[in-house]
């Protein structure tokens, strides 16, 4: 139910609620209302959002990872814990970086509660000067940057939680009955009943 409501709201109403909520019933210095209301905003939103990922990426596992975890003598929390989450996680990773960088680009939503994010900078610094269009720019390009940054860090972490997942085949662990020229014998035993 939480994860649902708050992923049915959008993120600009949420800040404003708790913009107002903070100013109206809190003993914050006004100046701290609109960085909190955007952190609650966007911690909630994209919290759902992503618990909301990792939900259906457990959900699309093979049913006997979860059966093998239960076999072995874990507890589901464990087995969830232990071997679904790190399976799903892996998977949801390109999801979950696409989800960070919304998260980066919706913070220019602050702008709407007077919070001097990014943006509201740009243009303030801008207006002073008369050169709106250049500190936009400026302002773009770092939003970029740090959105290249971002893909690249994830797309390491991507790789580096592949690498340790998958084996690597180094050698033929069944050898060619071809190649060998002692093949292995089988030995055949008659149980009680005639069954061989």
């Amino acid at each position: 139910v939480v994860v649902e409501f708050f992923r049915a709201v959008p993120v600009l109403i949420m800040m404003i609620f708790f913009w107002l909520f903070l100013g109206k019933y809190s003993g914050l210095p006004p100046a701290q209302l609109p960085f909190i209301a955007v952190v609650i905003g966007l911690t909630l939103y994209n919290g759902s959002v992503i618990a909301e990922l990792l939900r259906s990426g457990v959900k699309q596992l093979p049913r006997g990872q979860g059966e093998a975890g239960l076999a072995i003598g874990l507890t589901p929390t464990q087995t969830l814990i232990r071997i679904l989450l790190p399976q799903a996680f892996t998977a949801m990773m390109p999801s979950m970086l696409s989800q960070f960088v919304v998260i980066l680009k919706d913070t220019a939503l602050g702008y709407i509660i007077s919070y001097p994010e990014l943006l509201a900078s740009a243009r303030r610094i801008g207006s002073g000067d008369g050169n709106v269009l250049q500190t936009l720019i400026l302002a773009a390009a770092l939003f970029v940057t740090v959105n290249f940054v971002l893909t690249a860090v994830a797309t390491g972490i991507t790789d580096r939680l592949a690498s340790r997942t998958s084996a690597k085949v180094t050698r033929n662990l069944i050898p060619d009955a071809l190649d060998n020229p002692n093949p292995p014998t089988v030995q055949m035993f008659v149980l009680p009943g005639g069954r061989k």
